[in-house]
């Protein structure tokens, strides 16, 4: 059976208004199909559109023109309220800083999306978020607060967090940019793993074509579009 296709955007283009009533375009027709258990890179120099893709893929902002359809249905017009709910039940975000909750624990950092869960998840949220900890093997460290733990470690929370809800897609942005190369390769290693467990789509976005190389799809952002690449790990 096929996997189900989860993102798929067509055409999409943004542009903003500039001071001087000029429009800058910062995507300028993109299509890129998600299906479950897709690992895709999206590889680009700063400044060619890579947070701005991602906003869109995140259900965050909406594209000047073309349609994004999540799930088969366009989503391209969806209000905030259910935005925000796609984003919450079905997206998992991690980035380059690990925007952990000081003074609270790993765990109490993972259980944080799950306060706004209903049902099963809401009531064995401790449960759940002790469980993805253990998964990325910070199964002994529930308590311990973010600056007792490494960078390595911070972003395995950062994971767990992100992957505590059973999302369909994950979106990585720039996740291994406050890592040193050996620790990235491992986090990455550790990202990917996850969420082939899970079932979930991974989307990294990089600057790093060592990360790219890790994909089983890669791409890169230029002149608003997106190019097949083929990257191998060095």
């Amino acid at each position: 059976m096929s996997a189900a296709q989860l993102l798929q955007l067509t055409d999409v283009t943004r542009s903003v208004l500039l001071p001087d009533d000029s429009q800058l375009h910062i995507l300028n027709g993109i299509n890129l199909t998600v299906t479950e258990g897709d690992h895709i890179a999206i590889v680009g120099r700063s400044g060619t559109g890579k947070s701005t893709l991602l906003n869109i893929l995140g259900l965050l902002d909406r594209p000047t023109s073309g349609t994004v359809a999540w799930r088969g249905k366009d989503a391209s017009g969806l209000s905030a309220r259910r935005a925000a709910a796609a984003r919450g039940r079905d997206l998992g975000f991690v980035f380059q800083q690990f925007n952990l909750l000081p003074g609270r624990t790993a765990l109490e950092n993972v259980m944080a999306p799950l306060m706004y869960a209903s049902g099963r998840d809401f009531w064995q949220r401790r449960k759940l978020a002790s469980e993805a900890l253990d998964r990325v093997g910070l199964g002994t460290r529930l308590d311990s607060m973010p600056q007792s733990l490494s960078g390595g470690e911070q972003q395995r929370v950062a994971i767990a967090r992100a992957l505590v809800r059973r999302p369909r897609v994950v979106l990585a942005d720039e996740p291994t940019g406050a890592l040193d190369v050996s620790t990235g390769r491992a986090v990455m290693e550790l990202l990917d793993a996850a969420t082939v467990d899970s079932g979930a789509a991974l989307i990294t976005i990089t600057h790093d074509a060592n990360v790219a190389a890790l994909a089983r799809q890669q791409f890169r952002l230029e002149s608003g579009l997106l190019h097949p690449l083929s990257l191998e790990v060095v």
